[in-house]
């Protein structure tokens, strides 16, 4: 069994039939027909079932294809995990990435990165921190960049500092809505309690951690929504249905018609993090690019 033979099942696995999947090599059919026959052949089972239009595959198949896309994605690694040892490193690093993350926290590590590895370049995915991480499960993405809470039982992590988010580099939540619904809060501040009655948007991820924090002061959150997207959030928001509460870092890149409140009594904070899969192996460009961090 060789590495063409696995690239050739792949590639007949994913057309389901011998035809298609020659055009897309860009080889002819027989040769093809040939080397899938002759894996069969090596491996004692059938790995299609075939019928005069396409090819089902089989369950010995689909195991087989699971282990080839992992095989050839070891190999692919290891290549480029060789072929970066140097100082002239080169290739792609893709990151999944919060949006917050890109207006500044990632261009200054990627600037400093490319000033010594000018080869380098970089994919970048933006999303929640959800679909960050299952970017991250399916090998899509070598890195993450996300905000707590996440399972550090499956992923390793460190946490982006910012000179501006203080000492333990968390990143404040904000109220933010138009002017109406903060006419009797003075300042660039609003407490925890003033929240109670407001209609109020949140994401998912934080609604668990909001209710918990009212509760302690003795009140459920009124939360009229709830989302998988800051930017919903935030144009809800701006219609003027309710506040959003976000972290301050995302509400910078809020319309100016909203305007946000620090929330104190107690503060709300988070942390952003980068993060890779523990499960994965990921290539010596990441791992360099992780150090930036350090």
């Amino acid at each position: 069994m060789t590495l063409k033979q696995l690239e050739y099942f792949l590639a007949i696995a994913e057309a389901g039939h011998i035809t298609a999947a020659a055009k897309n090599l860009n080889i002819s059919q027989p040769p093809l027909s040939l080397q899938l026959k002759a894996l069969e052949d090596e491996l004692g089972v059938q790995l299609f079932e075939r019928d005069k239009r396409n090819l089902t595959i089989t369950h010995e198949g689909l195991i087989l294809k699971e282990r080839a896309i992992e095989i050839l994605a070891m190999v692919n690694d290891t290549v480029r995990e060789l072929q970066n040892l140097g100082t002239d490193a080169q290739g792609t690093i893709h990151i999944g990435t919060i949006s917050s993350a890109c207006t500044h926290l990632l261009p200054e590590r990627i600037v400093a990165f490319r000033n010594e590895h000018p080869n380098v370049d970089f994919q970048i995915f933006e999303g929640n921190s959800t679909t960050v991480l299952d970017m991250l499960e399916h090998n899509e993405v070598d890195l993450g960049v996300v905000r707590e809470p996440f399972n550090t039982s499956i992923y390793n992590s460190v946490p982006l500092k910012e000179a501006s988010l203080g000492e333990n580099d968390a990143d404040s939540f904000v109220a933010a809505g138009v002017p109406s619904f903060f006419e009797n809060c003075s300042g660039n501040e609003i407490a925890l309690a003033d929240l109670k009655g407001m209609p109020l948007i949140v994401h998912r991820r934080y609604h668990d951690m909001l209710t918990n924090y009212c509760r302690q002061r003795g009140f459920s959150p009124n939360v009229i929504c709830q989302n998988n997207e800051i930017a919903s959030s935030l144009s809800w928001a701006e219609a003027g249905i309710g506040v959003a509460i976000v972290a301050n870092n995302t509400a910078a890149q809020a319309s100016k018609k909203l305007v946000t409140r620090r929330i104190v009594n107690p503060t709300i904070a988070s942390r952003a993090y980068l993060v890779w899969d523990k499960s994965h192996n990921i290539s010596n460009l990441a791992k360099q690019f992780i150090e930036l961090f350090n």
